[in-house]
């Protein structure tokens, strides 16, 4: 299949992976959770025993005897529920589930994923944290949230200790991948760093001109690909972003190439065979004056080259 490798090195997102907001007990732990790659919960007396062996009734009535809720009463149960839930969510946590998390009066968010398949203990408190029950977190991105899509203000509504935020999977797919694949369709997303009002001259002359080496690339290298379904995504704030959206995408794939070798970018032969590297080189040399009109309006909106080279 021509360029295999490129199109295999790109990220597939799995469709079924979770999205969780995980406090971080008012901003305390932003920093110590960013920086030693991890993420906490409380209740140190409920063990990781207790929630895989023990019934839910054994484990709320140890809830209501450590915290000192009466479970005979509606506010004592409301209470307990609360924190078995907490817990057993926190454990459910699976691996390459996406974890966002706060810093104080939640002026960024850290993006992370997480890494491992269930709680590990550190009784000894490590790491400036007193929670016991962890887990790994690889994280991919801290953003101030003044720079994101709006939509990010009302993840921070909900006051639960771990929330399931899935509902905002394609605006946080955006942010942790710039290319991507999904559920068949193929993802390009580039990152608007202009502080300035968006120029529209520019933002259409960005647009046409990756809208017409799409329909390039599809003809010439045989992709049948039906360009004309392709959608675009504006978030035209500054910063803001423009996402292209294509069904199967192996165009996106090869035009986020092409955009990475027009900027001086050198694919690994990992990335891409050498055959197929000397046919994106020739492409770029055929259609050189669309792709400076491409170049001209990342320029003018400052879009961000490092996040266009897609396959660092």
């Amino acid at each position: 299949m021509i360029f295999e490798e490129l199109i295999n090195h790109v990220n597939n997102l799995q469709a079924d992976k979770q999205y969780w907001f995980v406090r971080t007990d008012s901003g305390l732990y932003f920093d110590t959770y960013t920086k030693h790659d991890f993420i906490g919960i409380g209740w140190n007396q409920i063990t990781v025993e207790d929630l895989h062996k023990r019934s839910e009734v054994e484990i709320k009535t140890k809830i209501a005897q450590s915290e000192g809720y009466d479970l005979g009463i509606t506010k004592g149960k409301g209470k307990v529920s609360a924190i078995y839930n907490k817990l057993k969510r926190f454990d459910s946590l699976a691996k390459g589930d996406i974890v966002i998390i706060p810093s104080a009066s939640s002026s960024r968010y850290a993006f992370g994923v997480i890494e491992d398949s269930t709680i590990y203990v550190d009784s000894k408190e490590t790491n400036d944290c007193s929670y016991h029950k962890r887990r790994k977190v690889k994280w991919l991105a801290i953003k101030q949230v003044s720079s994101l899509d709006p939509v990010f203000y009302q993840i921070k509504v909900s006051r639960h200790a771990i929330s399931n935020i899935k509902r905002f999977e394609k605006y946080i797919d955006n942010v942790t991948d710039h290319l991507y694949i999904k559920e068949g369709y193929g993802h390009f997303v580039l990152d608007i760093k202009t502080q300035d009002d968006i120029n529209v001259k520019a933002l259409l002359t960005l647009i046409e001109s990756l809208q017409e080496l799409a329909k390039q690339i599809n003809i010439e290298f045989n992709l049948n690909e039906n360009i004309d379904s392709s959608s675009i995504r504006l978030n035209l704030q500054s910063p803001g972003k423009i996402e292209f959206k294509l069904h199967s995408g192996k165009t996106l794939i090869i035009l986020a190439a092409v955009l990475s070798i027009a900027s001086g970018c050198t694919l690994n032969s990992d990335q891409i065979s050498t055959a197929d590297n000397h046919k994106l080189e020739k492409f770029v040399t055929i259609h050189q004056d669309t792709i400076q009109q491409a170049e001209q309006g990342i320029d003018e909106l400052k879009v961000d080259r490092d996040k266009i080279n897609a396959f660092k």
